[in-house]
């Protein structure tokens, strides 16, 4: 049996400039399973499988579409460089029923293939078949931006190494095996330098691209401090006002919030927060009350 292939963690810029292939095949209809599906990215990744988390931002059923499979799902994902194209049909029931009903826009994660579709010359088309496609929380595709910065900067200052020895041929791939990368990546990145014309304004573009990914969740979770550190200060205020010598309903508590916009889910869990640090607590079940 065959070794499956790891999910690599790309960046959607990355992802989408791959669009060098290990065969050439020619494809209209983006439900075809026999079109190529390992690519060679432009820092040196052999891609079959991927792994991605991002915020879905649009999702739009093709089954209707002529030609195409019923229950075909086309959803974005987007992370901070770019946006991943996710197909789901028939082939694909679970995810395309997560498709159809998912909240947008909501985080999510996705393995997948890599699928890559070439209807003419100079047009490709590149996309991810899910595997797997769930739910998450911030904090994961905050951590999936962390671990794939680092992935990322660790190929481009390899890459940088080697233009900087100005090695080539025989010579490139000897100092890339003395350097611990196996032959077939070696290969791998021998083939992405020919093909794409990688260079050291290629590798210093996407480093800025990086850094801004990394910004953007650093920004990211400033705001969501704020923003829970905001519903803190409004829910203790409501505790004060409408608090009596008895208490004020927890669900009475939920209600006002939400009139100030605070959704119910941020209310509940802020109240958990007071409770757990001591600042409120209930003298009886469903009842809050501040110390």
């Amino acid at each position: 049996m065959a070794e499956r292939e790891i999910a690599q963690r790309l960046f959607a810029k990355e992802f989408n400039d791959s669009t060098l292939s290990l065969t050439s095949v020619l494809s209209y209809d983006v439900t075809d399973m026999n079109s190529p599906n390992l690519l060679i990215s432009p820092t040196g990744v052999r891609i079959n499988r991927i792994f991605v988390v991002g915020v879905i931002t649009e999702v739009e059923n093709l089954g209707s579409e002529t030609g195409k499979e019923r229950d075909l799902w086309k959803a974005r994902i987007s992370d901070p460089t770019g946006v991943f194209i996710v197909y789901a049909g028939q082939y694909q029931p679970e995810a395309a029923i997560f498709l159809s009903t998912v909240a947008v826009p909501s985080y999510v994660a996705v393995v997948g293939k890599a699928r890559i579709y070439e209807p003419e010359k100079d047009s490709v088309f590149i996309s991810i078949r899910p595997e797997e496609i769930n739910s998450v929380e911030s904090t994961i595709r905050d951590r999936w931006v962390l671990d794939t910065a680092e992935l990322t900067l660790n190929r481009l200052d390899l890459l940088s190494e080697v233009f900087f020895d100005k090695m080539h041929g025989e010579d490139l791939a000897g100092s890339l095996r003395s350097r611990g990368i196996d032959p077939e990546s070696a290969e791998a990145i021998q083939d992405a330098i020919a093909f794409y014309g990688t260079d050291q304004n290629y590798i210093s573009k996407f480093k800025q691209s990086v850094r801004k990914a990394l910004l953007s969740i650093k920004e990211n979770a400033g705001t969501e401090m704020q923003q829970k550190d905001n519903a803190e200060n409004v829910i203790f205020e409501l505790l004060k006002e409408l608090g009596s010598a008895k208490g004020v309903q927890y669900s009475c508590l939920l209600k006002e919030a939400e009139s100030k916009g605070i959704p119910e889910e941020v209310a509940d869990a802020v109240i958990r927060s007071l409770l757990s640090k001591g600042d409120c607590y209930e003298p009886r079940l469903g009842v809050l009350k501040l110390v």
